[in-house]
C-alpha cells in the first residue's frame, strides 16, 4: 500500500523524534543529519549523508560534519537555512538538525544528472577515501538507483535511505520450494535458479521501512561463476509482505519478509 506524498511532510517530526542518540552518531563519529527541503521535492530524510537534487542545478550534498570538497554552510539547530554555494545559488532548506543536538553543517555542489527529477537520497557510509569516491558513491545512488526506480514508487517515496537495513526475502520459483534469502539493502543476494543454469542476482532497496516496501534491482547470468560473468539487467521490481512482485521469466514471486534496522546474521539461514 503507497502513501501519499503528503505524509511525507507530516513524518518529519516523527523522523527527529525517533532516532535515539544513542543512534544518532555512527561508528566513526559523523552525526545523524536530518533534513527536509520541500522546495527541492524532499520531504523528510535523515542520514550520515544527504543529498538534494535540483533539475537545473544538479545535486547538493550535506553533512553534519567536514568532509573532502565540503565547506561550512551554517549551523543546522532544527530550523530553517539558506544555503548558498558558489556557482549553484540558495537551496532553501524548511529545517535541518540532528538528535544529537545543533551541529555544523557542512556542503557542497556538484553539477549532476537529474533527469529533470526532484528528490533527496541520503546514506550512512561514512569513510570515503577522496572527494571523488564520495561524489561517485552519491552519484551511484542517484543515478543507478533513484532515478531506475518506477516512476509511481520514487513520487510515492521522493526519499531514499541507504542505511544498512536487513532485508529478508522469500522467493517462490514456479514449481519448487521457497527459497528464503537474507542481507544487507544494497547487497547483492544470490540465488541460482532451480532446474535453470542461470544465477539471478537481486539487490534491494528499502522504500518504506513501515510498510516494508522493497524495490529490487534484478540481473542474470548464464555463467556459473557470476561475479566475472556478463550480466543482463531485468530492471527494478517493488515487493512487499502484503503484495508480492511476480516474475515471468525466470517464472517465480518474491515477498518480503523482513525490512528491518536489525542487523544481519553473520552465519547462513
Amino acid at each position: 500500500m503507497r502513501r501519499p506524498v503528503q505524509e511525507w511532510l507530516v513524518a518529519l517530526t516523527a523522523i527527529w523524534l525517533s532516532v535515539s542518540v544513542g543512534k544518532a552518531v555512527a561508528a566513526g563519529g559523523r552525526p545523524k543529519l536530518v533534513v527536509s527541503a520541500p522546495a527541492s521535492g524532499c520531504p523528510a530524510i535523515d542520514g550520515a549523508f544527504v543529498v538534494l537534487l535540483d533539475p537545473q542545478r544538479g545535486m547538493l550534498l550535506l553533512s553534519g560534519a567536514e568532509f573532502l570538497g565540503g565547506h561550512r554552510v551554517g549551523q543546522a539547530s532544527g530550523g530553517a537555512l539558506r544555503v548558498a554555494l558558489p556557482r549553484s545559488g540558495a537551496w532553501e532548506l524548511s529545517r535541518t538538525g540532528s538528535p544529537t543536538g545543533p551541529v555544523e553543517m557542512w556542503g557542497a555542489a556538484y553539477r549532476a544528472r537529474t533527469d529533470g527529477v526532484g528528490g533527496c537520497v541520503a546514506f550512512d557510509r561514512e569513510q570515503f577515501s577522496s572527494e571523488g569516491d564520495l561524489v561517485t558513491y552519491a552519484q551511484w545512488l542517484v543515478n543507478d538507483v533513484y532515478l531506475k526506480l518506477p516512476k509511481a514508487e520514487r513520487e510515492s517515496f521522493p526519499a531514499l535511505r541507504l542505511a544498512n537495513r536487513v532485508v529478508r526475502l522469500s522467493l517462490q520459483p514456479a514449481g519448487y520450494q521457497p527459497v528464503v534469502l537474507q542481507g544487507n539493502e544494497g547487497a547483492t543476494m544470490v540465488l541460482r535458479v532451480p532446474g535453470s543454469p542461470q544465477t539471478l542476482l537481486l539487490r534491494p532497496f528499502v522504500l518504506d521501512e513501515t510498510t516494508e516496501r522493497v524495490a529490487i534491482e534484478l540481473s542474470i547470468t548464464d555463467e556459473p561463476y557470476w561475479q566475472t560473468a556478463e550480466k543482463r539487467p531485468l530492471g527494478f521490481v517493488v515487493a512487499s509482505a502484503a503484495e508480492p512482485a511476480t516474475l515471468a521469466e525466470p517464472a517465480m514471486t518474491i515477498q518480503v519478509e523482513t525490512a528491518s534496522a536489525q542487523r544481519a546474521d553473520p552465519g547462513p539461514l
